[in-house]
């Protein structure tokens, strides 16, 4: 299978993890990525970063030229457990695949990380291929295999082994890829697992434990999603889908929560905008944060709060603007030679450079997220009052800096509206926290630099010929990202000046219901990308603040019809090929979607 095909749709894909890392799943069966021990680790497949060398793990229908074949797929209603029915003249094929889930983290420190796919003959008889074709250090190099027994085999990758194991016998093919074919009886089923482990522990192998795990996994997604309760409201399946997606973006053993499972996946197709998001962007943490807290997964808010206190630690009172999932902001970035890029998009990327970043909405986000943590009834640590008053004081002492904004705008830096509005949002939050006896704390520098944040946005923010308030101070250019100011609380959504500000952008930045995040080209760089998902969301948002509720239900109706038949999201979307763009699925994406529906829902039962 490794190269027989090109490259397929983002939208093709499906994902499917354990809180630890991700797989995603082509609708042809072939699982093209997956990293491991953890979501920044080397792939063992990379296939959607290199037709040709970057590994593979299918399995599915024996690949038949003349025999038409279809296949649909779902998701089981409790979790990310996948079912493709592959279906052709001669029979059916369904393939179930997952990620064991362990019921906790104390279970979670002995497992391995396992892939496992279940097989079933479901009509006539059922001709089935396996193909494992891994690859190690960004696809340098193929492993060394060695049998275990009938159907099992093991290799090692950067200190793990990884074993494998298959109710179909697998022969080594060429170079680093095992391979098996065999014909299956109406109801006859067969297993493959592949575990990534430490010392060669944990793994799921055989048919009884596979099922086994199928059985847990069900159990171990029901009890985490018995906590949320969606009733029969507007866009309740939406929203159900959402959060999952979310949920599979968290880093259970430290709570972190990732942008995205994947790198490279670009923008621009062909060009350079192909970013590794396998790390934890403060600018998403109020977002993330309020999508936990609004559908009552407590645990993982307080998880997600406490990594993001243990993490900032390390740098305050200054904030990073990324950091891995172990708290480390030094991440580095360079250019992997060894892959082509998703449809020749190149350079991939490793890494990334946004880290050496400004970006001054990190501490609003964050300052922000510790305000909705506290008022949904969490409580702060000893010593997290003081350090979010001394973010509050970095605030006050930066705010007037130009920065390089949400978007990462490449130098030079700029005064941003939203970084504005942020850092009024930080000032405000921390004084909020220290009139409810949270934090103590003088507020009387903060409320000074709040109005006068608030000043400079109403007046030099706003551009009177354009009519509506610009991406940055004294410039020209529009920014969705300026419709989240009545959100932040700067400016009220009824504003006239925000409502102009509205009506611009949808006139200069939309394309139906979708945006641009900015102007055309205004960042510098080369080719122009696709319209930025939680734009849309970020628009509803705003209709809703503003009273609009039949434009919020029509924006988010929109906005949900460039998901994919799994509703999932990537980071951008393309709406004349209707072609998912950037890193997939988005975290950002789907927070923001979250956000939108969670505000509709509450106006209209209001």
């Amino acid at each position: 299978m490794e190269g027989r095909r090109g490259y397929l749709p983002i939208a093709d894909y499906a994902v499917i993890g354990d809180t630890r890392t991700a797989a995603l799943v082509a609708r042809d069966g072939a699982i093209d990525w997956f990293c491991g021990p953890d979501f920044d680790g080397d792939p063992l497949f990379g296939r959607l970063l290199d037709q040709f060398r970057g590994g593979t793990f299918y399995v599915g229908p024996v690949p038949d030229p003349d025999r038409q074949t279809t296949a649909r797929r779902v998701y089981e209603d409790y979790g990310p457990i996948l079912t493709t029915t592959h279906a052709s003249e001669a029979g059916g094929l369904k393939v179930t695949d997952f990620m064991n889930l362990p019921d906790s983290l104390e279970e979670a420190a002995s497992f391995g990380r396992s892939v496992v796919r279940l097989f079933e003959a479901t009509e006539g008889a059922a001709d089935v291929e396996i193909c494992i074709a891994p690859r190690c250090n960004y696809a340098l190099s193929t492993p060394e295999f060695i049998r275990r027994g009938p159907g099992s085999w093991q290799f090692t990758q950067d200190g793990d082994i990884i074993l494998i194991d298959s109710s179909i016998e697998l022969e080594i093919e060429g170079s680093g890829r095992l391979n098996g074919r065999g014909t299956l009886a109406t109801g006859e089923r067969g297993y493959v697992t592949l575990t990534v482990t430490q010392g060669g522990h944990g793994h799921v192998g055989g048919m009884q434990a596979a099922q086994e795990a199928l059985a847990s996994t069900r159990e171990a997604w029901r009890k985490r999603q018995s906590k949320t309760d969606f009733g029969d409201g507007p866009f309740s399946g939406a929203l159900k889908r959402s959060l999952l997606a979310l949920q599979l973006l968290i880093h259970a053993p430290t709570g972190a929560v990732i942008a995205s499972p994947t790198m490279g996946l670009p923008e621009v197709i062909g060009g350079i905008r192909n970013y590794d998001y396998r790390y934890c962007w403060l600018r998403d943490a109020y977002f993330v944060l309020h999508a936990f807290l609004d559908q009552g997964l407590t645990d993982e808010a307080d998880a997600f709060f406490r990594w993001l206190m243990a993490a900032t630690r390390e740098t305050a009172p200054e904030l990073g603007t990324l950091y891995t999932v172990r708290g480390d902001s030094n991440v580095s970035i360079s250019s992997l030679q060894t892959l082509e890029g998703y449809r020749r998009s190149a350079p991939v990327q490793l890494g990334n450079g946004a880290a050496t970043q400004l970006q001054l909405d990190a501490y609003g986000s964050m300052i922000m997220a510790a305000r909705a943590y506290v008022e949904a009834g969490g409580e702060l640590h000893p010593g997290e009052g003081i350090r979010l008053a001394n973010f509050a004081d970095v605030v006050v002492s930066q705010w007037t800096r130009p920065d390089n904004g949400i978007w990462e705008m490449p130098n030079p830096r700029r005064h941003h509206t939203y970084s504005k509005a942020m850092c009024w949002g930080a000032l405000d939050g921390v004084i909020s926290l220290a009139e409810n006896g949270v934090i103590n704390a003088d507020t009387r520098l903060w409320k000074a630099e709040r109005a006068a944040i608030e000043a400079l946005i109403r007046e030099e923010a706003w551009n009177e010929e354009i009519g509506a308030f610009t991406g940055a101070i004294g410039e020209e250019w529009l920014d969705s990202s300026v419709l989240l100011m009545p959100r932040i609380g700067v400016i009220p959504a009824d504003d006239p000046k925000m409502a102009a500000t509205y009506t611009a952008i949808r006139e200069r930045l939309g394309t139906g219901v979708h945006l641009r995040r900015y102007d055309a080209q205004e960042d510098g760089m080369p080719g122009v990308e696709g319209h930025f998902n939680v734009c849309g969301f970020w628009a509803a948002d705003y209709l809703v603040r503003a009273g609009r509720l039949d434009d919020a239900r029509t924006q988010i109706e929109g906005m949900l019809k460039a998901t994919t038949d799994l509703g999932l999201m990537s980071e951008e979307h393309d709406p004349e090929s209707g072609a998912q763009l950037g890193n997939f699925p988005q975290g950002l994406s789907h927070a923001g979607m979250i956000a939108a529906i969670t505000a509709y829902r509450g106006a209209v039962k209001d």
